[in-house]
């Protein structure tokens, strides 16, 4: 069962100002042949059965001849613009109305995890990914909101043998310089590149170039194996233009291609590989253990335990809408490691997500608004003047000449004996502030 409510464990900004949301989970299931007893989708396309294989124990066995579960869809044989319409479009408008926004893809090696992110670039243009159909639809979308300034950049991290790398970096980045650090209640890389982009064609650019600088290798079960985390970052910063809404809203779009699990008596893999397989596993497992954490409602959760966990934190319980896409192999050869997935998924469908608008706050951000404020209030000034049938009255900086005259007026109102005290400017705030020093400066009469 899905948990609505709210948990001890705070992670988004303004709590009560948030919407609080269930992270969706798909399931998708790679095209095979040996499939069709051990894996079942019901006809709500909704619920799966997966078959064990039946082990000898004597004259009764007791163990389960399958394990069912439930999702928010099962993609069966599904199309890559049928994947990105179902799990990601939905995303990808929240992240345009200014929410946060996650889809990641979780799962055994080989089961079509970095296919479904990034897509197959050798083939045609219908086998791209959630990565390069998610910039496609924002910038589409930008175009035709002409009555916003939409701004937009991009960033790609790898978390290579719990390292973590800028793939967009001009020249290399130490591990060491890279930090996940809490600004205001939100995770973020301190320090890694941004990319900014005036179309899709340089978005992807910059998306394809970080692809070539991932860690990749081959195994038995994979022929171009991901050998680490990556998260694809797309920034987005909106403003209104022409209405008087003077609000920055900044918002991200988290795309998430996990490394596949290993059996390492299945891939048999050694010496670098068997590394790497090894910090793979490790931070899943934490994954796996601060998801349960946070199912279960506990107080404290360590997300700081592994890199992929910290990056993480909000997109699986803080300010974000999230969207998981499990990808599972469902061969009977691959039973146990659809089942392991499986499970992991349900315990993802238990959590909850609070996201909120962002306004940005941006110190030049902050100051131009304020500045147009300022201007603003100015002018109403004026214009109330003018109604009110009053002599002009300039309401900004006291320049020298006018500092000059007044403090002559003041000093002829000190020396005049019974004056009149409305012959002393007083029309604004800045003239009673500039007629206070003439003041200290006079001898009463």
């Amino acid at each position: 069962r899905r948990h609505t409510g709210s948990r001890g464990t705070s992670c988004g900004p303004r709590p009560e100002a948030a919407m609080s949301s269930a992270v969706k989970v798909y399931l998708r299931a790679r095209p095979t042949n040996g499939a069709a007893e051990s894996f079942r989708v019901g006809e709500d396309n909704r619920t799966v059965s997966v078959s064990l294989k039946r082990t000898e124990q004597g004259l009764i066995n007791n163990s389960a001849d399958a394990i069912q579960f439930e999702f928010d869809t099962i993609l069966h044989d599904a199309s890559q613009e049928s994947v990105f319409t179902q799990c990601a479009a939905e995303v990808c408008e929240s992240v345009l109305a200014g929410y946060n926004g996650t889809v990641f893809a979780y799962g055994q090696t080989g089961a079509g995890k970095t296919y479904t992110m990034s897509g197959d670039a050798g083939s045609d243009y219908k086998q791209r990914g959630v990565i390069p159909r998610a910039v496609h639809h924002l910038f589409r979308e930008m175009d035709v909101r002409v009555g916003k300034d939409m701004r937009l950049s991009v960033s790609y991290l790898e978390i290579y043998n719990e390292g973590m790398y800028d793939l967009l970096a001009d020249e290399i980045v130490p591990d060491s310089d890279l930090v996940v650090v809490d600004r205001d209640g939100e995770m973020e890389v301190k320090h890694l590149t941004k990319k900014k982009c005036r179309d899709e064609a340089e978005a992807l650019r910059f998306f394809f170039a970080g692809e070539r600088n991932r860690a990749v290798a081959d195994h038995v079960l994979n022929k171009t194996s991901s050998r680490s985390h990556c998260v694809f970052t797309v920034h987005l910063e909106s403003r209104s233009v022409g209405d008087g809404d003077d609000r920055t809203v900044v918002s991200k779009l988290n795309l998430v291609d996990l490394a596949g699990s290993e059996r390492v008596k299945k891939t048999n893999v050694t010496g670098k590989a068997l590394l790497e397989a090894t910090h793979i596993n490790k931070s899943l497992t934490f994954l796996e253990q601060t998801v349960n954490a946070l199912s279960r409602g506990d107080k404290h959760v360590a997300f700081r335990q592994s890199k992929l966990t910290s990056v993480l934190r909000d997109a699986l319980g803080g300010n974000c809408k999230t969207t998981m896409i499990a990808c599972t192999w469902p061969d009977e050869a691959h039973a146990e490691e659809t089942i392991s997935t499986c499970r992991f998924a349900s315990r993802v469908m238990t959590l909850s997500t609070r996201a909120v608008v962002n306004e940005s706050k941006d110190p030049r951000v902050l100051a131009a608004k304020y500045e147009r404020r300022c201007e603003e209030l100015l002018s109403e000034l004026a214009a109330r003047d003018t109604f009110a049938g009053k002599a002009p009255v300039n309401y900004g900086p006291m320049g020298e000449v006018e500092r000059r005259e007044l403090e002559s007026e003041v000093r002829m109102f000190l020396e005049t004996e019974n004056a009149n005290a409305d012959d002393v400017p007083a029309e604004s705030l800045r003239q009673g502030r500039g007629g206070v020093p003439p003041f200290k400066k006079g001898d009463p009469p």
